[in-house]
């Protein structure tokens, strides 16, 4: 009985995993870029190595706020108010580590000179981080 928990535990091993963790930072749009348009790019944000691992694109999710309102950013395709997009990288699947999305308005202007924006960010295994405010400045 005792071989077979050996052997059971070893066959096993790998299948249960911790939670990954995945760090980040946010860079603000150069000064003077938000304007009356619904193209602008609203900031810029980068996965961090800090132990961390590369993230499958498809299981980001990234909401802003800008005066109670909500907006979530797409990372396939064009719906949404916002969208996410990879600007640097090797594998468009994957968001690398190191790697920069730009998060851009797409059809609706989100922040026109001097705002307030509040973001989430999703990603696998239902993991979040409530990320710090930003304040563009014109």
């Amino acid at each position: 009985m005792l071989s077979l928990i050996v052997i059971f535990s070893f066959s096993t091993s790998g299948c249960i995993s911790e939670e990954e963790e995945y760090y980040y930072s946010i860079d603000d749009s150069e000064a003077g870029t938000n304007s009356d348009g619904t193209s602008d790019v609203l900031f810029t944000i980068t996965l961090k190595d800090n132990g961390g691992i590369d993230m499958d694109f498809s299981e980001l999710a990234i909401i802003i706020k800008q005066d109670s309102v909500s907006h979530n950013c797409a990372t396939i395709g064009t719906m949404g108010n916002c969208t996410v997009v990879q600007t640097s990288g090797v594998d468009e699947s994957q968001w690398e580590i190191g790697e920069i999305l730009s998060i851009t308005e797409n059809g609706v202007d989100i922040c026109s000179q001097n705002c307030i924006i509040t973001l989430s960010v999703s990603g696998p295994e239902d993991s979040e981080i409530v990320g710090p405010t930003i304040l563009n400045t014109s």
